[in-house]
């Protein structure tokens, strides 16, 4: 009779539920998000970078045609008072 009441005592009672070890998935989450973040971030910064480049680039290039249209005059006039001689 007492190990039918102890049985059913063990039975009744509830067993702790074993919760799956969270920290993994938190240190996986945290991985990730800081990952993205941290992709995002040099992302923005290498854009940023291209454009300047790129504006550098392209006040260059003008910079260089307004030079060349002076030389190009410079050049006429030398010419036009070669051929005055």
């Amino acid at each position: 009779m007492f190990a039918v009441i102890q049985k059913r005592l063990q039975s009744t009672v509830a067993t702790p539920v074993r919760r799956p070890n969270t920290s993994l998935r938190g240190v996986l989450l945290g991985f990730f998000t800081g990952v993205s973040i941290t992709g995002f971030g040099a992302y923005y910064y290498l854009l940023d970078e291209y454009k300047a480049s790129s504006d550098a680039v392209v006040s260059d290039v003008l910079l260089l045609q307004k030079s060349i249209r002076k030389l190009e005059g410079h050049v006429r006039t030398l010419e036009d008072s070669l051929e005055k001689k």
